[in-house]
Parts: C-alpha cells; sequence; structure tokens
C-alpha cells in the first residue's frame, strides 16, 4: 500500500511534467507564429568616441605635446562594444587609450548607432574620465 506522501508526490511529479510540455510546445509555436525582430536590429555600432576633447587647448607641461584628436578612443571602445546587443560597459582606461593630454582631466564622449537605424546616440563622462565606465545600449533599460 502507498503512503499519502507517496501518492502525493507521483500526482505533483506528473503534473510538472505536463505543465512542463505544455510550456515547451507554446514557446514553440511563439516562436514559429510569432515574428522576431531581426537580431541585428539592436547590434551596437560604435561611431566615434573621443578621450579628452575638453583638453584640445590644454597647454601641456614643458616636454610634453598635446596629442588630442576627435575619434582617439573610437578603436578601444569599438573592440568592446561592436556587434553586441547588450548593455555594454567602455571601461575608460588611459593606459588602453592613451593619454593625449598629460595634466588635463579629460572627459570621455562615444557616439553610437543602432542596427540599421541612422540616429546617433551619445554619451559624455566628465572630467577626468580614467577608470570610469561608459554604458551604452541599444536595448531599453531594465525597469
Amino acid at each position: 500500500m502507498r503512503s499519502a506522501v507517496g501518492l502525493l508526490l507521483t500526482r505533483l511529479a506528473g503534473g510538472l511534467a505536463v505543465i512542463a510540455a505544455a510550456f515547451g510546445v507554446t514557446t514553440l509555436a511563439g516562436h514559429y507564429w510569432w515574428p522576431q525582430p531581426p537580431r541585428s536590429a539592436d547590434l551596437i555600432h560604435v561611431v566615434e568616441a573621443t578621450y579628452g576633447q575638453n583638453c584640445q587647448r590644454f597647454v601641456p607641461p614643458a616636454g610634453q605635446i598635446n596629442q588630442v584628436k576627435r575619434g582617439n578612443a573610437t578603436v578601444a571602445a569599438s573592440r568592446s562594444c561592436n556587434n553586441t546587443n547588450v548593455f555594454c560597459p567602455i571601461y575608460i582606461d588611459k593606459y588602453r587609450i592613451g593619454d593625449p593630454a598629460v595634466g588635463c582631466d579629460k572627459d570621455f564622449t562615444v557616439s553610437w548607432r543602432c542596427g540599421t537605424d541612422q540616429a546617433v546616440h551619445d554619451i559624455h563622462v566628465a572630467g577626468e574620465a580614467f577608470q570610469k565606465v561608459a554604458w551604452i545600449s541599444c536595448s531599453a533599460p531594465p525597469e
């Protein structure tokens, strides 16, 4: 004779199996019938990133050269975030990007597009931006 607990567990397991199977079928049908946006629709494409734009007219200490140029951080930002479709962190690291104006508190600006959309988004991190993070995304922020 089965115990009441054993019978309850058997019925519970059977019920969970039915629910799991129904969920799986519903999910597969949903993916088939409901159109999904193209995966590339929200991929990040970095247009330009600049470290130290605010220091463009800064006069550095003797022996140093001001090398601030627009787009000087584009390669680093692109390597971090191009073709991702999530919230992407760009860690602002003067050792990786370079220090274009020694002695000046540099800002950081990055511009990007989402998929084939021509709208350009941008974010600015005030100086000193070194060791800060600029988060970019083509997805809506979580609620």
